[in-house]
């Protein structure tokens, strides 16, 4: 008995497995026309005032049919130009006359942030149409980005504090573990130059009784070994 539901619940599973893929199948399907996406890829997830930050802007076409008349505009960024970034590279707008069925185009925007703080980059918009000669445009809104911008000292400080974490076997993760672990150092080499200092003394205490006792012997020329 107990076979033959482990057999049944196995055909169950199978079962709905096929029909999960013969949904998505049908979903596809029925992608028709033309059906473009834009979204951008970046080299860096945070920024450094005064160093490039690159982008890669993808606009697919996942359809079945052409798309014409393709324009891209970043509107809402060019806003911010000049304010807290510059644009170094690229475009905020570009024109494609056509991307075919399941192609796609690329092109990168290069910007250099001004200012340290969050840096919003506001959606991408893209238009296009179905037919050759013009007609319906269709718009699509790619996604919100947002990117972290520090100063050349906390980046500096960042990639000091990863090597540190190497560097100490990942003790010190942190600044505060670094200040801790100098003033650990500092206890411990103080510690070590007392001792040191204290045995030389020591030293120099016993030279001189051993100096003294030779001298009150009449034996001053005997030298210390």
């Amino acid at each position: 008995m107990k076979r033959v539901q482990e057999k049944v619940v196995l055909v169950a599973v199978v079962a709905a497995v096929c029909l999960a893929g013969c949904v998505t199948a049908d979903a596809q399907e029925k992608v028709k026309g033309a059906f473009v996406h834009v979204h951008k890829d970046f080299d860096v997830f945070e920024g450094t005032v005064g160093k490039d930050m690159e982008f890669t802007v993808e606009i697919h076409n996942m359809g079945d049919g052409d798309a014409y008349n393709v324009d891209f505009f970043d509107d809402a960024i060019e806003k911010e130009d000049g304010k807290s970034f510059k644009l170094k590279e690229g475009s905020f707008k570009n024109h494609f006359d056509k991307i075919e069925a399941g192609d796609y185009v690329t092109f990168k925007q290069v910007i250099v942030p001004l200012a340290a703080g969050p840096l919003l980059l506001p959606s991408s918009v893209v238009t296009y149409t179905e037919d050759k000669s013009g007609g319906k445009k269709t718009s699509v809104i790619g996604s919100v980005d947002g990117f972290n911008v520090m100063t050349s000292t906390q980046a500096n400080t960042k990639n000091l504090l990863a090597f540190g974490k190497y560097a100490s076997f990942g003790f010190c993760k942190t600044l505060g573990d670094w200040v801790r672990f100098a003033a650990f150092a500092v206890v411990i080499g103080t510690i070590v130059v007392g001792k040191s200092a204290f045995s030389k003394t020591k030293k120099l205490n016993e030279a001189r009784k051993r100096k003294a006792a030779r001298k009150a012997l009449g034996v001053d020329d005997i030298k210390d070994d």
